[in-house]
């Protein structure tokens, strides 16, 4: 933790992405849409499905 928050520009870019890909009230749409013409590609949407394999009885 940063007490005296002197590393406010090191946050800048999830404050930005957050901002970027969140809905607006303003316009009920995302920025990132609106710039872009498509929805964001988030992290999580790249995760790799779980694969499970079955156990033999």
């Amino acid at each position: 933790s940063n007490e005296k928050r002197t590393n406010w520009d090191e946050q800048l870019p999830f404050v930005t992405f957050n901002y970027n890909t969140s809905i607006h009230t303003t316009t009920g749409q995302i920025p990132f849409e609106l710039m872009h013409g498509r929805s964001p590609i988030l992290p999580f949407d790249q995760q790799q499905p779980l694969i499970t394999l079955s156990q033999d009885p």
